[in-house]
């Protein structure tokens, strides 16, 4: 191999490896802190498609069999790197490890036996197989590592979940409730609720007191006025002003028939968003009830599936990208097609 050949290997391997570093690193996000916002996925998604990009690259140009073994085996190791050690996920590591390998001899192999190069069909192969081991091993971390944690006190579902549902549905929030924030307290939900009933003049400006007037606020539809984004942001830091101002015994007989009408305790410090995570996590307890223990293995079962259904679409996207990209390495003549003479053996009587 000449110098120029070991420098380009070289650099694939340190691409192949920053991207299985990035979309493991990312997937701690889904699994450990159970982000599922679009932003989150996204990124997963992008560093999963250069990650297998430059898989295939490898696994089509690399043939020294050291380089490859030792490059495949820090890929797969760089996942213990982000997520606890598991004698279970140590076995599916090593089974993706062997998967790598078949998949890269598949692919030179069907590199070796075509007479004109044609990416898509060395490629197809190879990726099938890596695709639906990589949604095996995802299961089986699915399975540890469920969104839905389950402990002593029962079933409890990540912040970063609610965070995902809630981020798309404030604005609709926001409708019933005008003074929505998943922030906010209780005890600040239940004051707005009972005291913004008058404006103080003097805390307005000029233009926003001639939409007020001095009126009360039950005299004004609420609904237009929080359009006004200004109209909006003041009528939520007054609120909080005046939740202060509550008599206590009133905050507290509110705060009880809203914990018995919920059924769970609450304290009256705990924040909008919190509540919810404990509502949606009794309502799925009861939900479940026995069946609370297979839960590890539903969830292993569904990212399987989930995950077998996205990757026949996503391993189209994979080989455009790839062929986009090696047009452009083309281009720049950091790879070359070249003409070979093969040798071969024929039977004949």
């Amino acid at each position: 191999m000449s110098k120029s050949s070991t420098i380009k290997v070289f650099i694939f391997a340190v691409l192949l490896l920053i991207f299985a570093f990035l979309f493991w690193q990312q997937l701690v996000n889904v699994y450990l802190k159970g982000n599922l916002s679009w932003h989150s996925l996204l990124w997963l998604g992008i560093w999963l498609v250069f990650f297998l990009v430059f898989l295939l690259f490898f696994s089509l140009l690399v043939e020294a069999k050291g380089v490859f073994l030792v490059v495949y085996l820090l890929t797969i190791g760089l996942f213990f790197i982000f997520f606890p050690f598991h004698y279970y996920l140590l076995i599916g590591a090593g089974l993706l490890f062997l998967i790598l390998l078949l998949s890269h001899a598949l692919m030179q192999k069907e590199r070796n036996e075509r007479l004109k190069i044609s990416l898509r069909p060395i490629f197809k192969n190879g990726l099938k197989l890596t695709l639906f081991f990589l949604a095996l091993f995802l299961a089986l971390v699915s399975y540890f590592y469920p969104l839905v944690k389950i402990d002593e006190k029962g079933i409890s579902l990540p912040p970063k979940i609610l965070e995902s549902v809630l981020k798309p549905l404030s604005k609709n929030l926001a409708q019933v409730l005008p003074f929505f924030e998943s922030e906010i307290t209780i005890d600040e939900m239940i004051g707005m609720s009972l005291l913004m009933e008058k404006i103080d003049p003097s805390s307005l400006s000029p233009e926003l007191l001639k939409k007020f007037q001095g009126k009360d606020l039950k005299e004004i539809n609420l609904q237009e006025l929080l359009k006004d984004p200004e109209i909006a942001e003041f009528l939520k830091q007054e609120a909080k002003k005046q939740v202060k101002k509550v008599d206590p015994k009133i905050l507290a007989r509110q705060r009880s028939e809203m914990s018995k009408s919920l059924g769970i305790e609450l304290t009256g410090n705990e924040k909008i968003a919190e509540v919810i995570n404990k509502l949606a996590s009794k309502q799925l307890q009861r939900l479940l009830g026995p069946y609370i223990k297979y839960l590890p293995i539903i969830s292993a079962i569904l990212t399987f599936i989930v995950l077998s259904m996205i990757f026949v679409p996503f391993s189209w996207i994979v080989i455009l990208v790839t062929l986009f990209v090696f047009m452009i390495l083309k281009i720049f003549r950091i790879v070359r097609i070249e003409k070979v003479m093969r040798e071969g053996e024929d039977v004949r009587i």
